[in-house]
């Protein structure tokens, strides 16, 4: 019985998750047949100086269960269990793991203070039990699916997880659990701005500790994102086929790390996006809305929604991503999850900004560039610079567009943001090249807006104006889309005859 479970344990960073789970249960349901003498005979092997009973091995389920992501499982398996534990009837590893896989669980299930209060108590009867390398673990998972999610603007709080993750590493004995622990927290110093840091732990746990999915994983959720900030697309896609190699055909279920698997998928159409590549985001983004149902989760619904959004934005289709942002608004407001308002008032600040409805976009990023500062986020901060520029260039505020560009690259230049530098130079571009006195473009078309329909109206792809204008294809995308919106036009044909009307083309 006690092999069968162990056998389960020891495939889940490697192997099948659905076979490692079914192995796991097996192997408990064995256990609890056991007659009184089998079960003295098995509490004389000795763990890590806990003796393994039902309770140990139920409260190891009740973890793998939480890690992968099933949420209601892990409730009915795991609240019973830590009630006998406060009754004094669970050792205290047994405890710390079920309470471990209840943090995960209530995260998912957007339960944020039931999470920090099953983090605590894991992380105590860690401590009790002298396994530091788990107190490392509940820390840095408390930091990736509480803290940045659920109170990413509580600096106190999050700087003393930092702390105390960094102290269990320090005091484990295993050197590659302390590595693994120290990169789970590479997510914060992504956040922090501190990326050559975030940049550093990844590689070193990808190159020593590869062999395992999970570290992959891991690895692809700090790296990822990173990569693609400072343009380099091509190792952002690699790190998502590495953790995820059956790409969206990845079965529901089939990871040892549910928390890291949503956030890929919205990675991986953020970079079809990104080349222009619609049909490839739509379907990052079906897998993802799949695996949040299959899950009943509610952390990352507001990210699914944003990443809606940026998709109908880029396909022209303004009252869609319209539609899809007042969705994720209202996930993201509860729970509250500032990171995602923050993302949340900003696009929304981006929409009303190409609708003309200025007044309405300054309080949208008014609130974005508060939570950026809340939040102590530089990157989210110039993000947003960016797009109040934007707003300003606009409202025909050139000096004010100026200045607040300025203000943004000082915090993108250090960090080697191309794309967003690549963003802020175009802006420059048109400010510098934008006349005293402009003559007006019809329906209120920016310069680069209306360069852009006289060579869709001359038959060019939006592939072919991205070359000859030296634009990326997702920013000539959302000229396209915000062109459209102005002029009324809902496909090439009505914006072709529109431009050659009013002399554009």
């Amino acid at each position: 019985a006690a092999v069968r479970f162990e056998v389960g344990m020891a495939r889940a960073p490697v192997g099948s998750t659905g076979r490692s789970l079914e192995e796991m249960r097996s192997g408990l349901a064995m256990l609890a047949r056991l007659t009184a003498d089998e079960r003295a005979r098995l509490a004389g092997e000795a763990y890590l100086g806990t003796a393994p009973d039902e309770h140990y091995y139920a409260g190891l389920l009740v973890l793998r269960l939480g890690l992968a992501g099933r949420l209601r499982e892990t409730l009915a398996l795991g609240e019973p269990l830590v009630s006998r534990a406060a009754a004094g009837d669970v050792a205290d590893s047994s405890a710390g793991h079920a309470y471990s896989g209840l943090a995960m669980a209530y995260a998912g299930l957007g339960r944020p203070d039931e999470a920090r209060a099953a983090s605590a108590r894991s992380r105590q009867a860690y401590q009790a039990a002298g396994h530091f390398v788990q107190v490392g673990f509940v820390v840095a998972r408390e930091i990736g699916a509480v803290a940045l999610p659920y109170a990413a603007d509580d600096l106190p709080a999050r700087r003393r997880l930092a702390v105390d993750g960094e102290r269990a590493a320090a005091q484990a004995s295993d050197l590659t659990n302390a590595t693994l622990v120290l990169v789970l927290q590479a997510e914060l110093l992504l956040l922090e701005g501190r990326w050559a840091e975030a940049r550093r732990r990844a590689l070193e746990a990808r190159d020593a500790l590869s062999i395992f999915r999970v570290v992959r994983m891991g690895v692809a959720t700090v790296l990822g994102p990173l990569a693609r900030a400072q343009g380099d697309g091509d190792l952002a896609r690699a790190l998502v086929r590495e953790a995820l190699p059956e790409e969206t055909a990845t079965a529901l279920g089939e990871s040892p790390a549910f928390m890291h698997v949503p956030g890929l998928h919205r990675l991986a159409a953020d970079l079809a996006l990104d080349t222009g590549d619609l049909p490839g985001a739509r379907a990052w983004l079906d897998a993802h809305d799949r695996w949040l149902a299959w899950a009943d989760a509610i952390l990352g619904q507001a990210e699914g929604q944003l990443g809606w959004a940026a998709y109908y934005q880029a396909a022209g289709e303004l009252p869609l991503a319209r539609r899809s942002a007042g969705r994720a608004l209202a996930h993201a407001s509860a729970p509250r999850q500032p990171l995602a308002l923050l993302a949340v008032h900003r696009l929304l600040g981006e929409l009303d900004t190409v609708a003309g409805r200025h007044a309405a976009a300054r309080a949208h990023l008014d609130a974005a560039l508060a939570l950026a500062d809340a939040c102590a986020a530089p990157y989210e901060r110039a993000l947003t610079l960016l797009a109040l520029a934007e707003l300003r260039a606009a409202e025909r505020r050139s000096d004010e567009a100026s200045a607040t560009l300025d203000r943004a690259r000082a915090i993108l230049e250090p960090l080697g943001a191309r794309p967003a530098l690549a963003r802020a130079a175009a802006l420059a571009a048109d400010l510098a090249g934008e006349p005293v006195a402009p003559a007006p473009l019809p329906d209120r078309l920016s310069r680069r807006e209306a360069e852009v329909l006289r060579l869709l109206a001359a038959g060019q792809s939006n592939g072919q104006i991205a070359q000859a204008l030296f634009l990326s294809p997702r920013t000539v995308q959302r000229h396209v889309a915000n062109a459209y919106l102005k002029i009324g036009a809902h496909n090439k044909a009505e914006a072709t005859a529109y431009a050659l009307r009013h002399g554009l083309a």
